[in-house]
């Protein structure tokens, strides 16, 4: 076979890295890029010349064991297909540096492939081809920078409740080894429900200045962070990253850092065990008692309640302070409020909103009133008239027997009852004194009334108030109650008083001596 009938070469790879640059202690990707300068060392066609110049199924791995440096591989042999003369392939293998010193490292490969050495060509039978396979040693350098680098440490207590704000605290190593200057820490939440700053200004991101931080020295970094109330229980991730000046003066910025804050539920209340008094119409001292509960995960200090704002009463001590709350702890808590004379009897709903202070004592209010449903009964007089007796009739003067029931909650004392009467009804002896009654209670108030002659058999309207004082020695007074002084008819005939007898008897003899010197 002549040699003018043959063509043969081989391909030539070199290897390179497009980015040999890295960082001690990080995670990154070593891309090896293997170039074919073919050599043809007898021409020919120029199918066959490339044949014998490609380099086929070509695969390589990284001689791992024989690295004189803290990096691990994580990627085995990886393959890039035909690489033709004057191609390129990319290899990428995923590397984990260690705390590797700064400086140059040697990264030996394998490099597997197989090419066509020679095809011989122009026989009856077609084209013969003569392959190879190459297995070579090669290696490739990379860097560990001189520079600043960045962990963050001590970030494990970061917690805040739904609807509140708290420190989110951590530590910021410089793990490199050179000084960082003039850093600017800039953190930013993933989750739209978490932020930086007030609840009346938040922030999607902030930013902390750290002067100076020299290889292995920490700084100590906190921001008010806080969640929404909608905030699901869980862990959110914040992520930070480093700008900061190198030693050329040129500004850089870290990989991407994260750290994170703990999201425990919205602090939460009851309001149980709820009692009235004298929680009706037209009173203005009824009472609201009742027992708040801490029904949340964490403890509260300085804790309040109070009456939101209805339209249904006025408070007139509508604030009650209880002092600190642990998780699952209950304090009573009292109110009273004005009921006015046009309020309908009824069940009403009333807001109750918990005011406390955080850790840090900043004050806060539940996201939502606690709402009850308490019944306003109907107006209810203190005192009642059950019962007026009386054997008045016209002309005549007797005594009205007026019982009055005390239809209050607690005992008072002092009471008076006093009668008022009208025409042709008059009193000498309009006041009776009732002193202590209790609750249910009934008494009689006496008074001395009179009528005249001229009056009419029928019953005549009077009205009696009373006077008394409360347990806390407030003086109160009724309205009138209304009684009804019924007039009696005379038994046999109009009945004359002695007194009048003796005054028409004196008439009589005046009248007489009249008539006497008249002669």
């Amino acid at each position: 076979m002549s040699a003018d009938s043959s063509v043969y070469g081989n391909p030539e790879l070199s290897l390179s890295v497009s980015d040999n640059t890295y960082r001690s202690s990080e995670s990154a990707t070593l891309s090896i890029v293997a170039s074919n300068n073919g050599r043809l060392e007898q021409g020919g066609p120029a199918q066959y010349e490339q044949e014998v110049q490609t380099a086929q199924s070509v695969q390589m791995k990284v001689l791992e064991e024989q690295i004189d440096a803290p990096i691990d591989v994580k990627t085995g042999t990886v393959t890039a297909g035909a690489i033709p003369d004057s191609g390129t392939g990319r290899f990428d293998f995923n590397i984990e540096i260690g705390a590797a010193e700064p400086g140059t490292y040697e990264i030996p490969v394998e490099v597997q492939y197989k090419y066509v050495r020679m095809v011989t060509y122009g026989g009856v039978d077609g084209p013969e081809y003569e392959w190879r396979t190459v297995t070579r040693e090669k290696s490739v350098t990379v860097e560990v920078e001189d520079r600043p680098q960045f962990e963050v440490v001590n970030d494990d207590n970061n917690a805040v409740f739904a609807g509140d704000t708290g420190k989110l605290s951590f530590t910021l190593e410089n793990t490199g080894t050179r000084t960082a200057t003039s850093s600017s820490v800039q953190l930013t939440t993933q989750s739209p429900t978490i932020f930086f700053g007030t609840m009346q200004n938040p922030q999607s991101s902030t930013s902390l200045y750290v002067p100076s931080l020299q290889p292995g020295e920490r700084a100590n970094l906190a921001v008010q962070v806080g969640a929404a109330a909608e905030t699901q229980a869980g862990s959110y991730p914040v992520n930070l990253a480093v700008s900061y000046e190198n030693q050329n003066g040129v500004t850089e910025t870290s990989d991407t850092l994260t750290t994170g804050v703990t999201v425990n539920p919205e602090r939460t209340f009851e309001i149980r065990d709820i009692e009235t008094k004298r929680f009706r119409v037209d009173e203005g001292e009824a009472k609201i008692n009742a027992q708040v509960v801490n029904t949340g995960s964490g403890s509260v200090s300085n804790v309040a309640v109070r009456i939101g704002d209805t339209a249904v009463v006025t408070p007139t001590n509508g604030e009650s302070a209880i002092g600190d709350l642990g998780p699952g702890e209950s304090q009573p808590v009292s109110f009273t409020v004005s009921i006015p004379a046009s309020a309908e009897p009824g069940t009403n709903t009333f807001p109750f909103i918990v005011e406390y202070e955080n850790q840090d004592g900043d004050v806060r209010t539940t996201s939502s009133p606690i709402r009850k449903s308490i019944s306003i009964g109907a107006e209810q007089d203190p005192f009642t008239v059950v019962n007026v007796s009386t054997a008045v009739s016209p002309g005549t003067t007797e005594t009205v027997d007026v019982e009055v029931q005390y239809n209050g909650e607690e005992p008072i004392s002092a009471a008076n009852a006093k009668l008022f009467v009208s025409d042709p009804i008059s009193t000498s002896d309009d006041g009776a004194y009732l002193g202590e009654m209790q609750p249910g209670e009934t008494k009689t108030a006496t008074f001395t009334v009179s009528a005249g002659s001229e009056a009419t058999v029928k019953a005549y309207d009077a009205s009696v108030e009373v006077r008394y004082d409360e347990a806390d020695g407030d003086t109160k007074y009724t309205d009138g109650l209304p009684v009804g002084i019924a007039l009696s008819p005379s038994s046999g005939g109009l009945p004359i008083p002695m007194s009048v007898i003796g005054v028409l008897a004196l008439l009589g003899v005046g009248a007489i001596a009249v008539v006497y010197r008249r002669r």
